[in-house]
């Protein structure tokens, strides 16, 4: 009986032994399958946040890419633009600040899109993602930007030989202008000498006195006429402009021209029994004979 309770007994100690270390068993290939599938969700959930980050990269990529594309076309077309301005053989002022202002414009645009594509570079590099295609992108991106600015140089070079040019030209014109003005001024001298004439109006003793008038002929003071002094003095006239003045004040009872001027050329108005004046009706035919006109009035 004591046999039998020792074996009793020992079966079980050894099946307590046996679910003990059964039990530790399974514990611990439970914490350690739980441990791994924790790991592996972390490695998900790492692996989730990196294809965001890569999508999102890209996304920016394609978005910065396709304005960079827009800008270039946009750039091409004011390269088109200005080439053709600066060959136009009719270059002018307004089209050499119609030119720089678009210069400047593209200037500004090739500077932005160069920052945008640094921009990317970096972040490309900092993401420790490697994506061949916008690597290549961004290279074919970048030598095109370059080729751009390289063709703006060039217009740039143009612009300023046209400069040149248009200085000369200013330069030609300046000098016509001159030249013309000089003509100019020769031709207001010239005509200002034509359209001067000289008048002088006064009784006989007066035009006598200022030794403008004299008395030739006759027999003993008779039959006498009254003739212009040969050696009269120039600064006793009025000088008058014949395209301005036709008219010569007279305020007597009779008159009579002592130099020689076309008949029809001019005639007398009266007020009353007093002639008022004499108007000019053909300036270019009265002066034409002599461009002094002597009125004596009686």
């Amino acid at each position: 009986m004591k046999t039998t309770n020792v074996k009793i007994f020992g079966f079980s100690a050894l099946a307590v032994i046996i679910i003990v270390a059964l039990s530790i068993f399974f514990n611990d290939y439970k914490a350690k399958q739980e441990a791994q599938f924790q790991q592996e969700q972390e490695r998900g959930n790492t692996l989730a946040v990196k294809l965001h980050q890569r999508d999102s990269l890209i996304n920016e990529y394609v978005t910065t890419f396709n304005q960079i594309e827009k800008d270039l076309n946009y750039i091409k077309e004011k390269e088109n633009l200005i080439g053709a301005q600066s060959e136009d053989p009719e270059f002018k002022q307004d089209t050499k600040e119609s030119i720089i202002e678009d210069i400047q414009l593209v200037n500004s645009l090739l500077e932005q899109n160069k920052q945008k594509i640094a921009d990317l570079q970096k972040k490309l590099k900092r993401s420790g993602i490697e994506i061949n295609g916008l690597n290549e992108k961004m290279k074919m991106l970048a030598e095109t930007i370059e080729l751009r600015d390289k063709n703006i140089e060039e217009l740039k070079v143009v612009l300023a030989e046209k400069d040149v040019e248009l200085a000369q030209m200013n330069q030609e014109i300046v000098k016509m202008d001159s030249l013309v003005q000089v003509k100019n001024g020769v031709i207001d001298e010239k005509q200002y000498e034509l359209n001067k004439a000289y008048v002088a109006y006064g009784n006989y003793k007066d035009l006598k006195e200022k030794g403008i008038i004299t008395k030739e002929g006759g027999f003993l003071w008779l039959g006498q006429n009254v003739t212009l002094k040969e050696d009269f003095t120039q600064d006793q006239f009025e000088q008058i402009d014949i395209t301005q003045t036709t008219t010569i004040p007279v305020n007597a009872r009779e008159a009579e021209l002592i130099t020689e001027h076309p008949a029809g050329s001019y005639e007398w108005v009266k007020d009353d029994e007093t002639i008022a004046y004499m108007v000019i009706n053909n300036p270019s035919e009265f002066w034409k004979v002599s461009k002094y006109a002597v009125l004596e009035t009686k």
